[in-house]
């Protein structure tokens, strides 16, 4: 009898230690397949998060490319200074022009550059680079366009007009005209700030869409050339990869994507 006893024991012992095991086995695949849906989702969110659209520009025959600065942004004269070796080495082979954001944050100095380089550019363009390349390193535009050869006189009667076309002093006069109250507004090149949504010293435009590049030679090439259907032989060359400093000069500095806005 009490081997029986004994005996019923055990076997109600195995049991239990059978269901147990069961349970735990069972409660531990559950335990991981939720470690491995969170995961999952975690890893997905990660990667939702990462994801980012990067603009690219149409191709076409001859690029149009739109350099926005603000004359005095050290930013904008930065990239500049990357832009101006892509100009002299495309030439004629892309359309590459500097254009100014609709208002500035340096004072009347720089409405007043803002209207001499727009003149120089639009009545005397052969001069252009170089003045833009000597007031850049500079800041003097008196002696700049001395330097470019400008003709100062045909300058100073686009400026009247331009002046006068675009209101510009009378709205820097006239401070309820400012943008946000602080800045004075520069319209020159309003529709085109308005089409782009140009917000900022630098905005770089190829064929009407902002690109984002590096502010070297190199990487402005580049950004340029993969816009064209069929690169021309030009694209092959390899500039500068070195970024200038922000601000007047033609010393190397670090690399920033800052902006004036």
């Amino acid at each position: 009898m009490i081997l029986g006893i004994v005996g019923g024991l055990m076997i109600v012992c195995t049991i239990g230690f059978i269901v147990l095991a069961v349970m735990a086995a069972t409660n531990g695949l559950n335990c991981s397949a939720g470690s491995t849906v969170k995961n999952t989702a975690v890893a997905s969110s990660d990667t939702t998060d990462q994801t980012e659209t990067v603009a690219v520009a149409p191709k076409t025959d001859k690029p149009v490319v739109e350099l926005f600065v603000m004359s005095y942004c050290p930013y904008g004269l930065q990239m500049e200074k990357a832009y101006l070796p892509v100009m002299e080495l495309l030439g004629k082979k892309a359309d590459m022009s500097v254009k100014f954001v609709s208002y500035a944050m340096h004072e009347k100095k720089e409405l007043d550059e803002n209207t001499r380089q727009y003149c120089i550019q639009k009545e005397q363009v052969a001069k252009f680079n170089s003045y833009l390349k000597c007031f850049t390193g500079s800041g003097d535009s008196t002696t700049c366009l001395k330097t470019a050869g400008v003709n100062t006189s045909k300058m100073n009667a686009c400026v009247a007009k331009t002046d006068k076309t675009f209101k510009i002093t009378e709205m820097y006069n006239d401070k309820s005209t400012w943008l946000s109250n602080t800045y004075p507004v520069y319209t020159v090149h309003q529709t085109e700030n308005d089409k782009y949504g140009v917000q900022g010293s630098p905005t770089l435009v190829i064929n009407g869409v902002q690109i984002d590049s590096g502010r070297t030679p190199e990487a402005v090439k580049q950004a340029i050339c993969a816009a064209f259907s069929k690169a021309p032989s030009e694209c092959d060359k390899t500039l500068s990869t070195q970024s200038f400093s922000a601000s007047f000069g033609d010393t190397a500095g670090a690399a920033t994507d800052a902006s004036c806005s």
